[in-house]
C-alpha cells in the first residue's frame, strides 16, 4: 500500500490493515502523483512475488477476481490477463463503455495484433501481470494524468500473448460528490495537455521499436486515437473558453499533422474535415461544424452527384477546403436495409429501402437497383436480380441525417426463386452473400444489406425446400445473408416427463449411430462446460431414424452454481444459454435444428422446480427453442 502524501485518515486505515495482516505493507512518501506512486509500489514488491496488480484507493475488486485471473494465467501461460470493468456509484453499476469492445467476450491467448480492440484497454488496474514479464520490460509510469496508457499499451504489444476476460473483475468508482476524477474532468486544460502527452508517449514507443510490424501497430493505434480519444475533446470545444481552445490547437494539431496520411484518408469524411481544420488552426470553422452536427450527427451537406463535395452552409464565407479534403466517397455511399422477409408461393420476398447517404433518393427513375447474390466458397457463382422501386415517404420521415434531401423513392422489392440457387439441379450446402447494387447518377455503388429494425427484417424465418434441405435468410454481423442447409438431425417435440425434459426428433439415416449421445454446451462467456445424456433410437423409416433423450434440469442448474463460485456475474445472470448437438461414438458431432412446424417446441417452458413444489416468480425455467 502506497500512501502518496494523503491529507486525510487514509494512512491510519492502511496502517491498521498492515498491523492485522502481515501480507499488507504500508509505504509512505511525499505526494508525487499516481504514476510515481505506482512506481514506488513496484519497487517495493516482495522478492518472491509471482504476480503484479494495481488497485486505486477508491475502487473495489470483487472477492474472486484475482483467483479467476491467476487461475486463467496458470492454465494459459500468457504474460498477463486483463478483465472487464463496471462503473459503480451509490445506486448501482453499469458496464464501462471504455472496456466494452475489448472484453465483449473471453479470449484466451490472444494479442493486440490479432485483436486490435485491445488498444482501448489502457487502464492499469484491470490486469494481473506475471512478475517475470513486468521485470523484463521494467516499465515506469509517467507523472502525468492519464498515466496508464504509456505503460498498458506498450505492454500489450510486447507480450507474446494475453488473456482477455469478459467477467467484470474491477469496479471503477464514478464520483458523485466532491472533486471529479481524472476521466470525469474533461474540460480541465491540464487534462487536455496530459492526454496529448500520454498519446505522444505511446506513439514515441511504437516509433522507436524495430521491425515493420511496429509501423502497422502505429497506424492501428493512431486510428483509435482519431476515432475515439480525440473525439472526447472535440465534444468539449463548444463549451470551452478561449484559453482551452488555444491549447487544443497547440497540442492536438501537431499530433494530427504527424499522423500518416493513409490513416487519415481511411477516416469518415466528417472527421477528416475537422482534423484538417484543426491543423490549419481554423477554430471558428470547427465550432460551426460541431454546431451543425449537434442537430444532424451523421450528415454532411453535399454539392454535386458525379463528384460530390462537402458544402457546409456555415463555411460559405471561409476559405475553401482543400480538394482532397472536401471530396466525398464514403459519405455518399449506398445505405441499404431490409424491412421484411416473407415467403409467397414458394418464393422468398425481400422488401427494404436504400438511398445514397447525404443525397437521398428523390426521383423514381434516377437510378436502377438490383439484388446481387454470390455463392461462397470456390464457386463464386453470381445472380443479379432486378428490383422494383417503391415509394417510401416513411423513410424520409424517420431519417434525421438527410437535412437537405429526401428519400421518398428509396423503397425496393424483389422475389427470389429458390430453384435458381441450385447447381446442376441439386441443392448444395453453403452461404450466399447478399448485396444491393445501384446504377444511375454518379458512379455505380454496391453495399451489404443491413438488418431491419423490427419483425422479419430482424428475425427472418427459414423455409423447408424438401424433407432434408432448408433455405435460411440469416442475420450475421447485422447484415442479411442466405444459407442452404442439409439438415441431418432435428428436434420436433418436447415435453416434461417425471421431472425430466424429453426431447424427440429424427436423424437422417447413416452409419455410426450406435452409442450416440445428446450433448449440450454451456455457451456463457468464459465457460467450457459440457454435459451429455443417453439417446434412445427407434427403427428407421423413410430414411429417418427417430430418437429421444431426457435431460435433467438439475444438472444444468448445478453447472450454473459451480460457475457462480468464481464468477460473480453467474450469481446475478438471469439467463444461461446452452447449445445442443448429437455426439457420435467417434467424437464427431451432428448439428441439431428445431423443426419449426405446427408442433414446434420453440416456446415450451419447463419450471426448474421439484415435482409438486410451488412455482415462485424467482424460479428459473428451461426454454427449449
Amino acid at each position: 500500500m502506497v500512501d502518496d502524501g494523503s491529507t486525510d485518515s487514509s494512512a491510519v486505515i492502511a496502517e491498521a490493515f498492515a498491523q492485522r495482516d502481515p501480507r499488507f505493507r504500508l509505504v509512505q512518501q511525499e505526494n508525487k502523483g499516481l504514476g510515481p506512486a505506482r512506481n514506488t509500489g513496484t519497487a517495493e514488491m516482495h522478492q518472491d512475488g509471482e504476480f503484479l496488480a494495481f488497485v486505486d484507493s477508491d475502487d473495489i475488486v470483487p472477492p474472486t477476481a484475482y483467483q479467476l485471473m491467476i487461475e486463467t494465467l496458470e492454465q494459459s501461460g500468457s504474460d498477463f490477463v486483463a478483465g472487464n470493468v463496471h462503473r459503480f456509484r451509490a445506486v448501482g453499476s453499469n458496464p464501462s463503455w471504455v472496456h466494452q469492445a475489448p472484453f465483449a467476450k473471453t479470449r484466451i491467448g490472444t494479442h493486440i495484433s490479432s485483436f486490435p480492440a485491445l488498444v482501448t484497454d489502457r487502464t492499469a488496474w484491470n490486469k494481473v501481470y506475471r512478475r517475470s514479464f513486468w521485470d523484463e520490460h521494467a516499465m515506469q509510469y509517467p507523472g502525468i494524468l492519464y498515466e496508464d496508457a504509456p505503460v498498458s499499451i506498450p505492454l500489450h504489444y510486447l507480450a507474446k500473448q494475453v488473456d482477455a476476460l469478459s467477467e467484470p473483475i474491477y469496479l471503477w468508482r464514478m464520483r458523485e460528490v466532491g472533486s471529479k476524477s481524472i476521466t470525469q474532468n474533461r474540460d480541465n486544460p491540464k487534462g487536455l495537455i496530459d492526454r496529448m502527452a500520454s498519446i505522444s508517449m505511446v506513439r514515441d514507443f511504437l516509433k522507436s521499436q524495430p521491425g515493420k510490424e511496429y509501423g502497422k501497430y502505429l497506424r492501428s493505434y493512431d486510428h483509435n486515437v482519431l476515432v475515439e480519444e480525440m473525439q472526447i475533446f472535440y465534444r468539449v470545444l463548444p463549451f470551452a473558453d478561449e484559453e482551452y481552445r488555444t491549447l487544443f490547437l497547440d497540442h492536438v494539431g501537431p499530433i494530427l499533422d504527424d499522423i500518416d496520411p493513409s490513416v487519415l484518408n481511411r477516416l469518415p469524411e466528417g472527421l477528416r474535415i475537422k482534423f484538417w481544420l484543426t491543423v490549419k488552426r481554423r477554430m471558428a470553422d470547427i465550432l460551426a461544424i460541431l454546431e451543425f452536427e449537434k442537430e444532424y450527427p451523421r450528415a454532411i451537406p453535399t454539392r454535386g452527384t458525379l463528384r460530390p463535395k462537402a458544402a457546409y452552409p456555415a463555411l460559405k464565407d471561409s476559405p475553401p477546403l482543400d480538394e482532397a479534403v472536401s471530396s466525398l466517397v464514403a459519405a455518399v455511399g449506398l445505405h441499404a436495409s431490409v424491412d421484411t422477409v416473407t415467403w409467397e408461393d414458394g418464393e422468398l420476398k425481400l422488401e427494404g429501402h436504400a438511398f445514397q447517404k447525404n443525397l437521398g433518393a428523390e426521383h423514381r427513375f434516377d437510378s436502377v437497383r438490383a439484388l446481387m447474390l454470390r455463392q461462397g466458397g470456390k464457386s463464386k457463382r453470381t445472380l443479379l436480380l432486378p428490383t422494383r422501386t417503391v415509394r417510401r415517404p416513411d423513410v424520409t420521415a424517420r431519417e434525421r441525417n438527410l437535412p437537405f434531401h429526401h428519400a421518398d423513392w428509396s423503397g425496393w422489392s424483389v422475389t427470389v426463386n429458390p430453384d435458381r440457387l441450385k447447381k446442376r439441379g441439386e441443392w448444395k450446402d453453403g452461404n450466399w452473400g447478399v448485396t444491393l447494387a445501384q446504377f444511375g447518377a454518379g458512379r455505380p455503388r454496391r453495399t451489404r444489406i443491413k438488418e431491419g429494425r423490427t419483425g422479419s427484417g430482424q428475425v427472418p424465418t427459414p423455409v423447408w425446400l424438401n424433407q432434408d434441405v432448408r433455405l435460411i435468410p440469416q442475420i450475421s454481423d447485422q447484415h442479411l445473408g442466405l444459407r442452404i442447409e442439409t439438415v441431418r438431425a432435428r428436434v420436433s417435440a418436447a415435453r416434461p416427463v417425471d421431472g425430466l425434459i424429453e426431447l424427440a426428433g429424427s436423424i437422417r439415416a447413416r452409419e455410426g449411430l450406435d452409442g450416440v449421445r445428446f450433448q449440450v454446451r454451456h455457451t456463457e462467456d468464459g465457460s467450457n462446460r459440457k454435459l451429455s445424456f443417453p439417446v434412445e433410437l427407434g427403427a428407421e423409416a423413410d430414411g429417418q431414424v427417430p430418437f429421444s433423450t431426457r435431460i435433467d434440469p438439475a444438472d444444468l442448474e448445478r453447472v450454473r452454481q459451480e460457475e457462480a463460485e468464481i464468477r460473480a456475474s453467474a450469481r446475478t445472470r438471469q439467463v444461461d444459454h446452452w447449445s445442443a448437438e448429437l455426439l457420435l461414438a467417434d467424437d464427431t458431432t451432428l448439428s441439431l435444428v428445431v423443426d419449426q412446424g405446427a408442433d414446434s417446441p420453440s416456446s415450451v417452458q419447463f419450471p426448474m422446480v421439484g415435482a409438486g413444489a410451488p412455482v415462485r416468480s424467482e424460479d428459473r425455467a428451461l426454454l427449449v427453442r
